[in-house]
């Protein structure tokens, strides 16, 4: 999985990052992306690492539901979200 410096410069494995953790970087490249200011280069790089938190975000719900399906006895439980 990809590496990327923390705000420290040390760097760290995004396999480590907690979901909300790894959601919100998702969320700040995407706004540096949106915002049009950055080179090509840097626009590409955004982009890897965009696609590799996904991933890592979607591992991460998928690990969950199925922590939720053996509590549950395997039973699909459905959830609706709050109003």
């Amino acid at each position: 999985m990809a590496e990327d410096e923390n705000e420290g410069g040390e760097v760290e494995d995004e396999a480590d990052l907690t979901f909300e953790d790894a959601l919100s970087r998702l969320e700040e490249v995407v706004h540096r992306m949106e915002s049009g200011d950055i080179p090509l280069e840097s626009l590409v790089e955004n982009y890897q690492s965009g696609v590799s938190l996904l991933k890592l975000c979607r591992a991460k719900i998928e690990a969950a539901e199925m922590k939720v399906k053996e509590v549950s006895g395997g039973e699909a439980v459905e959830l609706q979200p709050e109003e």
